[in-house]
């Protein structure tokens, strides 16, 4: 039965989620900001020591991680508590048949980054990356003063408490290409966030700055995680030494 997650389930709650792209995102939540916030409410079907489904409703988004003993209580539960959408792997959200899933492929990195360095992004350079960003990624942020201010709290809040962090390239003083880090826990890390100025696109700055972090977190023995966007991203992140790793799937309510 899924009960309301405490600090007393976090332990659990990450050894369930450990070597997982969704238990990244599940966990970060949980270690960032614990189990008391309105804006974050997390679930567990928990017995003795071992957890089979966690959910987490961050806003109205929910990401779900289960082994589906219930499916039918986990499809009854995600509608009661509503969402905007619904994050899973999507063999899993499939087989909940709440709604049409899209699907996006995930990838691991399996190569060697030790050759590469970008710089951390400076704080006075967040603004230049979100815009960049926003401009180069189709949907990813909104272009507005509120969404920005939103992000950079977000952002600010997690990279303190070591749950995310954001390598750039700056070029003649302008900031040309970046990634971040959306989700990190002790063990694994999603990145996010991938752009490059339209302008040096081949230039090789991208994988540079994706390589960077990517060396950072595999020497604190983190597993790296990214999630392609459309066919050109498959083949970026397959060049540069990342895996297929599996299909992740995204429903949206209209």
């Amino acid at each position: 039965m899924l009960k309301t997650a405490r600090e007393s389930d976090l332990e659990a709650i990450l050894r369930f989620c450990k070597g997982d792209l969704i238990g990244a995102r599940i966990g970060c939540y949980c270690l960032c900001y614990g189990f008391d916030r309105d804006f974050l409410r997390v679930w567990v079907d928990r017995c003795d020591e071992e957890i089979s489904t966690v959910i987490a409703r961050f806003y109205d988004s929910v990401v779900l991680k289960s082994s589906l003993t219930n499916p039918a209580e986990i499809n009854g539960f995600i509608n009661f508590i509503g969402y905007s959408s619904i994050e899973a792997d999507a063999d899993c959200l499939e087989k909940l048949s709440i709604g049409e899933v899209s699907r996006k492929r995930a990838y691991i990195f399996g190569g060697e980054a030790n050759e590469f360095s970008a710089g951390e992004t400076g704080e006075e350079h967040y603004k230049a990356l979100y815009s960049l960003v926003s401009e180069s990624i189709p949907g990813s942020f909104k272009k507005d003063k509120d969404a920005y201010l939103s992000f950079l709290s977000d952002f600010t809040f997690r990279k303190r408490r070591c749950r995310a962090r954001s390598k750039s390239i700056m070029q003649d003083g302008r900031l040309v290409s970046c990634v971040i880090t959306s989700a990190e826990t002790d063990t694994d890390a999603l990145l996010s966030a991938v752009a490059s100025q339209r302008n040096v696109r081949g230039g090789g700055f991208g994988k540079k700055t994706v390589l960077s972090a990517v060396s950072e977190l595999k020497k604190e023995n983190k597993n790296v995680f990214v999630i392609a966007l459309n066919k050109s991203a498959e083949g970026f992140y397959e060049h540069i030494g990342f895996e297929y790793y599996k299909d992740i799937g995204y429903i949206e309510r209209k």
